[in-house]
């Protein structure tokens, strides 16, 4: 049996320990969920583009394997990457990016027709859009930050009359100034998917 100085000094230390794991709890931030939210506002001059066929968005964009987690990144260095601090993504980017790109080309392309995966209709002529992201990364510029965003798309036939004609396949390479902080990160995320909408129906 232990003597009762040790058993006070083992109960103050136990004491101790929880009154320190309740302060590192408490100080603790909270963590912040962030998606891609909202409706973003169309470029200046956006047009609705020649084409009037359907579009129909794959629902496979294809993304950096970096990207496939909840956090939100930073390069830092020539080669590191940090996430930002207690902000994490409420949904994979690989199933949000392109719902919400299908609905802002839908916007973009009124009347004409955008759906996701599948064609409403499957009589009328549509075309298949396949989207590769290459980067979508935010990078140290100033005081603040860019979020940068490199990719490319190409169109297939989906439904149509042999040999239809497709629009030419396309890239894009947008850079979105915020400031450093996850809400104006997160925002610039939002933004970026509006721009490359806008750019993919310019092109068609």
């Amino acid at each position: 049996m232990k003597p009762e100085s040790l058993l006070r000094r083992d109960v103050l230390l136990l004491m101790a320990s929880a009154a320190l794991a309740g302060c590192a709890t408490r100080d603790t931030p909270p963590r912040r969920l962030y998606g891609l939210t909202g409706a973003a506002a169309a470029p200046p001059g956006a047009r609705p583009g020649q084409d009037a066929r359907a579009w129909v968005l794959s629902p496979q964009v294809a993304l950096p394997e970096l990207l496939d987690r909840d956090e939100l990144l930073v390069a830092e260095g020539s080669a590191g990457l940090r996430p930002w601090p207690e902000a994490r993504w409420a949904e994979p980017l690989r199933d949000a990016l392109p719902r919400v790109l299908a609905d802002d080309l839908w916007r973009l392309r009124q009347p004409y027709p955008v759906t996701l995966g599948a064609p409403v209709n499957r009589d009328v002529e549509s075309l298949r859009l396949l989207v590769q992201v290459d980067e979508w990364l935010a990078r140290p510029e100033g005081a603040g930050l860019a979020l940068h965003l490199r990719t490319r798309w190409h169109f297939a036939a989906l439904h149509g009359p042999a040999g239809t004609a497709l629009p030419a396949p396309g890239s894009a390479e947008l850079s979105l100034p915020c400031a450093a902080d996850a809400d104006a990160l997160a925002s610039a995320y939002r933004r970026s998917v509006m721009l490359l909408a806008a750019r993919i129906v310019a092109a068609s």
